[in-house]
């Protein structure tokens, strides 16, 4: 173990599994680590100020569930992480970019797996000249997002102390809907996915929010808050879909956000919240209590969502003449 590493010779190795077909990138990071590795987020413009595209940007779609990410903060790498989701089109996480918030881009979810401290010596010395990061003079290139050699990853990683495996099966960012979740190794990733999403959305209206339910009002521990789609991302635009800041709200574990679901709470043009389907016994009485209720997060920005979701619970449930 070199003597730079933030672990003793005394640590046990830290270890993760990765498929044989994984592979491996490199993301510069100097600027906003400290809020984009913890929360896992990967996010990079779709074009430049002048609507250029840009090579180190567009890398970002490569990238595949399960591959892994080296995080450089100059002058060493500090963090590993796992690719969680494909590239998706998002506007910029509300922490860590300084992009406008409607700036059009690309974002992937990750998963942290450790903080390490790897110095640039053993950096440079392992990976290859002229590919990925690097320059032919061994120099670290300018941009946020490479490719690098597996081989020379897994060398340089293994040298700082990490204990690595590949796990048989799973073919590189494949995937099946969580609810056909089997055990397998696609299968985790397809739930590790829609773990890491729900905790980025939750995390952005914390922030935008607070700890507070969003129809209900009242304060909760943000692990019995859920980020909750007003309007369900299948039936989404994709202009609606990456608008998550505004699509989504928390709601609290304590019957609100399944009420909301499903339609027997529903929230009118004011903002205050409405009787929807007919509630029966102690459901009633739930939503009798709610009733008045200014809803948090209601606005110019969300007012359509919440007429979407109105409007397509009363059709459902409107009497058949």
């Amino acid at each position: 173990m070199n003597e730079d590493m933030t672990s003793t010779p005394q640590d046990p190795p830290l270890g993760f599994s990765i498929s044989p077909n994984a592979c491996f990138w490199w993301a510069t990071q100097t600027g906003n680590y400290p809020d984009a590795y913890p929360e896992g987020t990967l996010w990079a413009p779709l074009r430049g100020r002048t609507g250029q595209r840009v090579d180190h940007w567009e890398t970002l779609n490569g990238v595949r569930p399960g591959d892994v990410v080296l995080h450089y903060v100059a002058p060493e790498i500090r963090g590993i992480s796992q690719a969680a989701t494909v590239p998706a089109p998002a506007y910029p996480p509300l922490r860590g970019y300084q992009e406008p918030a409607d700036t059009d881009g690309v974002l992937v979810l990750t998963e942290p797996l450790s903080e390490v401290r790897i110095p640039w010596n053993l950096v440079a010395d392992a990976l290859p000249r002229a590919s990925g990061p690097l320059t032919v003079d061994k120099e670290l290139r300018r941009g946020f997002f490479f490719g690098v050699d597996r081989d020379a990853a897994l060398s340089l990683l293994q040298r700082a102390g990490l204990a690595i495996t590949e796990h048989p099966g799973g073919a590189r960012g494949s995937v099946v809907p969580s609810g056909q979740y089997l055990g397998g190794h696609s299968d985790r990733w397809a739930l590790g996915a829609v773990r890491t999403e729900q905790q980025y959305l939750r995390n952005q209206q914390l922030q935008l929010r607070g700890s507070s339910c969003s129809l209900c009002g009242q304060s909760f521990p943000d692990e019995l808050l859920v980020a909750a789609h007003i309007k369900p991302r299948s039936e989404c635009s994709e202009e609606e879909r990456i608008d998550t800041r505004n699509v989504c709200m928390v709601a609290c574990l304590f019957g609100c956000d399944a009420l909301f679901e499903r339609g027997y709470l529903v929230v009118g043009d004011e903002g205050t919240i409405e009787s929807g389907k007919p509630a029966p016994g102690q459901v009633g009485g739930r939503v009798r209590e709610l009733l008045g209720r200014i809803r948090l997060a209601h606005d110019e920005r969300s007012r359509d969502y919440f007429v979407w979701h109105r409007e397509h619970h009363q059709d459902r449930f409107a009497p058949q003449s």
